[in-house]
Parts: C-alpha cells; structure tokens; sequence
C-alpha cells in the first residue's frame, strides 16, 4: 500500500489500535486461562503485521506489502479468537470491513466512506432490532432512543444512496449528528444477541472518513 492516505488504511490503522488493546486485555486475565496468552502474543503479532503493511514508518530492511487477502486471513483469525475467548468480534469486523473498503470503493460511484457508512447504517438498524426484541417494561426510554435512531438510520440511508429528495443536506454536520446519536444514544443500549453496538462507532469511522474525502 502507498503511503497516501486511504479508506482501507484509515480504517486498518483503527483496528490495529482496538486489536492492541484487546492483546493486552488478554494478559489481564492470563492468570484465569493460560491460552490467553497465546491470543494476546498472537495479537500483537498482527498489530506488528498490520502496523508494517502500512508503511507508515521507515523500518529499514523490514518490508510488508499490502495484501487484502492476508487482511482477510487476519480478520477470519481473530472471528475465531473472540469465539474462543468470549470476545465481541469488533476487532475482526473492522479488519474485514477494510477489505470490503479496498474491494468495493470505487466501483458503481461507492468512497470508501459511503461503503463505511452503509454498513454502519446496517449494524444500526441491527442494534435497534435488538433493542426491539428485547424490549421489557421500565425500559421506554430505551425503546424511544432506538425509533428514533431506526428513523435516523433510514434517513442516513437515504442520504447516502440519493434515494429520493429529502431537503436534507448530505454533509459533515448531518452525518455527523446522526452517526453521534446512534453512538451515544442508540448502540450502548444494544445487548443479547452477538455483534451488537457497533452501529455507532462505524457510523463515526465512516464519518471520519467523508471528513478526509476518502
């Protein structure tokens, strides 16, 4: 990969950040399962891999091109680390979706920030399902959040697509106050089922990226 600033590479740089704090996280609790051991080292390695691919520093003699399908073997290995060891699969997910970035921008009109975005609409609209079904009452307020940000989902989807004229702006400002309500208001009240709270924080990666023209 060049050293231009990319969706992909935004996006890998990111993950290689969770990836790290979820390594050291599996130290914590080295003393209750030796094999986590193994998972933090074996995440650091891909942190090191990730972080060489990049090209972000100079490091001599030590050379990894970018390759979407060592991306895609290191996401499919950390799906299995977070199933053995309980996790949240957030760090694979972001992996994986940098190599959907790197496949599908630029093909049909589609930057990597609307393909970040489309997918952060879908794991939104999946974090209100949830919130849905799991619905008990003392909980309205929670339901309220999650029509209003199924409602905002829409609207995002909406906008991205160009589906129809809303009168709404596709801007900074508008994705930025959909994707901060979705984080804040929508995605942490999400729970029971697996990959769930996502929506928000890839709404704000998705956001970052239109920011950056990516």
């Amino acid at each position: 990969m060049s050293k231009e600033i990319t969706a992909p590479k935004i996006t890998l740089f990111i993950a290689m950040l969770f990836i790290f704090a979820e390594a050291m996280g599996y130290f914590y609790v080295a003393a209750i399962d030796a094999m986590m051991i193994l998972y933090g080292i074996i995440g650091l390695v891909f942190v090191f891999l990730i972080f060489i691919s990049l090209d972000l520093v100079s490091l001599g003699p030590v050379k990894l091109t970018y390759w979407w399908w060592l991306m895609l073997i290191i996401g499919i290995v950390l799906i299995i680390f977070n199933y053995l060891a309980g996790g949240n699969y957030f760090t694979a997910i972001l992996v994986l979706l940098a190599v959907i970035v790197d496949l599908v921008r630029g093909k049909k009109d589609m930057n990597g920030s609307k393909v970040m975005l489309l997918f952060g609409i879908a794991f939104a609209l999946w974090d209100c399902v949830a919130i849905f079904i799991g619905f008990t009452a003392g909980a309205e307020i929670i339901l309220v959040n999650a029509i209003f940000g199924l409602i905002l989902a829409i609207i995002l989807l909406i906008l991205v697509l160009d589906l129809v004229d809303i009168k709404i702006p596709f801007g900074w400002w508008s994705v930025l106050i959909i994707a901060f309500v979705i984080y804040t208001f929508v995605s942490p009240f999400a729970a029971g089922y697996p990959v769930l709270g996502f929506g928000g924080i890839i709404l704000m990666i998705g956001w970052l990226l239109m920011l950056l023209a990516l």
